[in-house]
């Protein structure tokens, strides 16, 4: 079975570091291996701390999600400013740098960009690919690992399905770089649920689980345990990161939705 992860506001959005590391252990006691959460800039990153508290409740962090740098900073992989493409490439080449150590993610998502800054599909992944093979290279030195994620059209320019994203994948060719899907994104834009993981195969190298409103898990109308099978049966042995971003409740109670969930559809083990 899959390591389970939980999406987690960032440490510095806690109260106290108390507090953060109050949720991790409710995260471990409800029986989640990981944690992901999401980093800007790491230079901001009380790494120490974070190291502490994994340390102390047993808690891997399992994914760290990027999209900030480019809301807060503009830091974009297929902007026509060469300048800018270069600080993005240099941000990810950090986040490895901190996360390799710990066996962590890193996500590419948000960091793709919209329309408004490439809206050619082309000229948007050729400048995409030359960053990532950047960053893909720097992965393999540091023993980092990275991945591209499929997101819909109304979050970033361009590459919203599996296949569009195994074509960069398949384009940077590195054993340290590949495709990300969400069941959320998947919903929108794909043809069918289980379609996507068949298609990412041996090159999924980490997963999103959240229902169609984003919302508590269960309480939506996706099939994810037909999701959650079908990796199984193409032998994945990454991460299932459960995400409930608009769910009510704190932490502990929409982590147990998911674990309830998994227990519903037998897909608990452990």
């Amino acid at each position: 079975m899959p390591k389970l992860g939980f999406d987690s506001p960032a440490p510095d959005t806690y109260a106290s570091p108390a507090e953060f590391e109050a949720a991790l252990t409710t995260l471990a006691r409800l029986g989640f291996d990981g944690v992901e959460i999401g980093v800007a800039d790491p230079a901001r990153l009380d790494l120490r701390q974070l190291q502490e508290s994994l340390s102390r409740t047993g808690m891997a962090l399992c994914g760290v999600l990027t999209g900030a740098s480019y809301f807060t900073e503009g830091l974009c992989l297929i902007s026509p400013d060469a300048a800018v493409r270069a600080r993005a490439v240099e941000r990810l080449k950090a986040h490895l740098d901190w996360t390799a150590p710990l066996g962590a993610t890193v996500v590419v998502g948000q960091m793709q960009g919209m329309r408004s800054d490439e809206p050619d599909r082309q000229r948007a992944n050729e400048r995409l690919i030359v960053g990532m093979r950047q960053v893909a290279a720097h992965a393999e030195a540091c023993g980092g690992h990275v991945v591209l994620e499929a997101v819909n059209r109304h979050e970033v320019a361009h590459n919203y399905t599996a296949a569009e994203v195994l074509e960069v994948v398949e384009a940077v060719n590195s054993p340290a770089f590949n495709a990300m899907l969400d069941t959320y994104h998947i919903n929108i834009e794909e043809c069918s649920l289980d379609g996507p993981v068949r298609l990412a195969g041996s090159r999924l190298g980490y997963l999103h689980v959240v229902e169609n409103h984003r919302g508590r898990i269960g309480s939506g109308h996706l099939d994810l345990a037909l999701i959650l099978r079908t990796t199984l049966e193409i032998g994945y042995a990454g991460y299932w990161v459960f995400g409930d971003f608009y769910g009510p409740g704190d932490i502990g109670e929409r982590a147990g939705a998911a674990i309830e969930y998994l227990r519903r559809h037998d897909l608990l083990t452990k």
